[in-house]
């Protein structure tokens, strides 16, 4: 078993190689995320549009408990470094969201309906293909990793797959980018953009931890008064409404720092 202090040392020399600079300069320098406006228009971007596809603009989310298991591929062994860091992860998101996600367990009933595969780069194609059936080309070659989705007519998450190409993403650095991205998109918050800022969801930006926008963007996603499959306009009230709440309360000046008190960051800092 790896110890805390190992994991801790790893994720270190990877974050502070790869993003010293990038965290800093977006985080405190570019105030306007906390504007309600911007709040809203980058939520609009993310959560209700996706790169791969045309949408309606309707709310996607889980309506259901996640459980999550791994699924390791072509005789790879269990790796528990991965796993710790996407349980870290995905404990930080129930905190964020309130939603319930938790590790699948054998005597449960029903089966996981998050699987997480664990692959070599040389499978990577082979389980996309037989695990998320993506119809987009040449995916294996334009993905570092990679998530998908499916929902049900109601638009809410029904199950959701995350497969990780190990030995690329130990190589390349993005161990740490590939478990927040991809575990963050597949609760309801698919599209990327490089004007939203700062945020996951902005690849030119190389941010590898959540930031105070995206902990907005998941609260206001997993408000119980926005409800999956919400239509566009009519879900742009109840959004105003969760925003302004946020705004009372306080969450959306103290946001950039509530967000590192939990989940990866203490793992970091």
């Amino acid at each position: 078993m790896i110890s805390a202090r190992t994991i801790k040392s790893i994720i270190l020399s990877v974050f502070i190689l790869l993003s010293s600079s990038s965290y800093a300069l977006t985080e405190d320098s570019l105030k306007q995320w906390q504007d309600t406006a911007y709040i809203q228009s980058a939520f609009n971007e993310i959560a209700l549009k996706n790169e791969y596809r045309s949408t309606q603009k309707r709310v996607l989310k889980w309506k259901e408990p996640i459980r999550y298991e791994f699924v390791y591929h072509s005789g790879m062994k269990k790796n528990h470094l991965i796993e710790r860091l996407f349980d870290a992860h995905l404990l930080h998101l129930q905190n964020i969201t309130g939603h319930s996600i938790q590790p699948h367990k054998s005597h449960n009933k029903g089966k996981a309906n998050l699987s997480i595969h664990l692959t070599p780069d040389a499978s990577y194609s082979k389980v996309i293909k037989s695990v998320a059936g993506s119809q987009v080309k040449y995916m294996a070659q334009k993905s570092h990793c990679m998530a998908s989705f499916n929902k049900n007519k109601n638009n809410a998450i029904i199950e959701a797959q995350v497969i990780l190409p190990v030995d690329h993403v130990f190589s390349r650095g993005l161990l740490i980018t590939c478990i927040v991205e991809e575990t963050t998109q597949i609760l309801g918050l698919p599209n990327d953009s490089d004007w939203v800022n700062p945020s996951i969801a902005n690849d030119a930006s190389k941010i590898e931890l959540l930031t105070g926008l995206d902990y907005l963007l998941l609260k206001i996603l997993y408000d119980k008064s926005l409800k999956a499959g919400a239509p566009f306009p009519q879900n742009q009230k109840t959004i105003q409404r969760v925003i302004k709440k946020l705004e009372s309360d306080g969450e959306i000046k103290h946001a950039s720092k509530t967000i590192k008190q939990t989940g990866l960051f203490p793992l970091i800092n």
